[in-house]
């Protein structure tokens, strides 16, 4: 069901994230922000040091504040979308917090900017773009608008391209 990356609805974009961390602490946190039709419009990829998997991955919904754009809060909704369980159950429940009225972390108060937002959970092979820019990030840090930049490795290319 999961097997590759699901397009947004109509007037949606998704951003896909995930965390990639080496054996030596190294640790890369990214995010692949699309449209409905599959195109990018967004790549960011960060460096950290740390040694938990669960808190980059958390991290890396956390550094979506940091890369909205105006044109990301005019849509009807975003969907985040993330190959941890954990976490994406924790996201859903403090959403669910939040819709209820109560209180919700700093860290995840940009949510409220937007129209709609919904938390998704998406196997490893739907979400292989994302991994890749957090493999990328593990070198080096990004942020791609379009597809002109010559930093976009090939293989991230090659798995747009391939869906």
């Amino acid at each position: 069901m999961f097997s590759s990356w699901r397009p947004p609805p109509p007037g949606w974009f998704k951003i896909n994230i995930d965390a990639d961390l080496s054996s030596n602490y190294k640790a890369g946190t990214a995010g692949i922000c699309r449209d409905d039709k599959g195109r990018l419009l967004l790549a960011f990829g960060t460096q950290h040091v740390h040694w938990d998997i669960g808190h980059l991955e958390l991290q890396a919904v956390y550094m979506l504040k940091n890369f909205l754009q105006d044109w990301m809060v005019e849509a009807q909704g975003v969907i985040i979308e993330g190959d941890n369980f954990n976490i994406i159950k924790f996201l859903q429940q403090a959403l669910k917090r939040f819709k209820n009225k109560e209180p919700i972390e700093d860290d995840l108060s940009f949510v409220s900017d937007f129209n709609q937002v919904a938390f998704s959970f998406t196997t490893r092979n739907g979400n292989k773009l994302a991994d890749c820019c957090a493999n990328f990030a593990l070198r080096k840090s990004c942020i791609w608008h379009d597809l002109s930049s010559i930093e976009i490795p090939p293989s991230f290319l090659y798995i747009l391209k391939d869906g």
